[in-house]
C-alpha cells in the first residue's frame, strides 16, 4: 500500500470505474427523464447526470455489484436531485411548478408527483430491494425487461412477475391502501 492510500481504495476505484462505464447511460436516462416528464424547468439533462455522478463519487459508494446496480443507484440519485431542486424552488417561490413524472406503466399516461413516487419507492424498498431495483431500472432508467434481466442477473420471467407485482404494490400504496405484501 502506498502512502496516502486508503485500505479500501481498490473497492472505491472499482466503483469509480463502474460509474465511468455507466456515465453515457446516465446521460441518456437524464435526457429521457427531463424531456419525457417535461421537467426541463427543474434542471437540464447534462446538469442532472453530472450532479448524480458527483453525488455518487462524494458518497464514496463502495458496495457496487455491477453496472446494473450502479445504474439503479444513479436513478435513485437523480430522483433525489430532482426532488431537492423542486423543494428548493418551492421554498424560493410560493407558486413553484409541480414536478410530475409519468406513472411507471406503459398502458397509462398518468402523471404523479415525483415526491409521492419517491416515498412509495422507498417504502417498496423496505419490503423488497429486488422489486425496488427492478422498478428503478425499468422505470427510471428506461431499461427493457431483457436489459433489466441482464443488469440484475434475474431471469426475464421473474423480472416480468416482479415488475407487475411492484406496480400493483405502488398503486395500492399511492392510493392509501395498506400495502403489506407483494403479489
Amino acid at each position: 500500500m502506498t502512502e496516502g492510500t486508503a485500505p479500501n481504495s481498490d473497492l472505491h476505484l472499482s466503483a469509480d470505474r463502474i460509474l465511468a462505464a455507466c456515465y453515457d447511460d446516465m446521460r441518456r436516462v437524464a435526457r429521457a427523464i427531463i424531456s419525457g416528464d417535461r421537467m426541463n424547468h427543474v434542471l437540464q439533462a447534462t446538469d442532472l447526470a453530472n450532479e448524480a455522478a458527483i453525488r455518487l463519487i462524494r458518497a464514496n459508494v463502495q458496495h457496487v455489484e455491477d453496472q446494473g446496480h450502479m445504474l439503479a443507484l444513479a436513478a435513485r440519485t437523480m430522483r433525489r436531485i430532482l426532488i431537492d431542486e423542486v423543494r428548493r424552488q418551492r421554498a424560493a417561490k410560493r407558486s413553484a411548478p409541480s414536478a410530475l413524472t409519468l406513472w411507471p406503466d406503459a398502458e397509462q399516461n398518468l402523471l404523479i408527483d415525483i415526491e409521492d413516487l419517491d416515498r412509495a419507492l422507498e417504502a417498496l424498498g423496505g419490503f423488497s430491494e429486488d422489486h425496488a431495483r427492478i422498478v428503478e431500472l425499468r422505470f427510471s432508467m428506461g431499461l427493457t425487461v431483457e436489459e433489466t434481466s441482464i443488469a440484475t442477473g434475474i431471469p426475464e420471467r421473474t423480472v416480468k412477475r416482479r415488475w407487475q407485482a411492484a406496480r400493483a404494490w405502488l398503486k395500492d400504496y399511492l392510493n392509501g391502501e395498506p400495502a403489506t405484501h407483494l403479489g
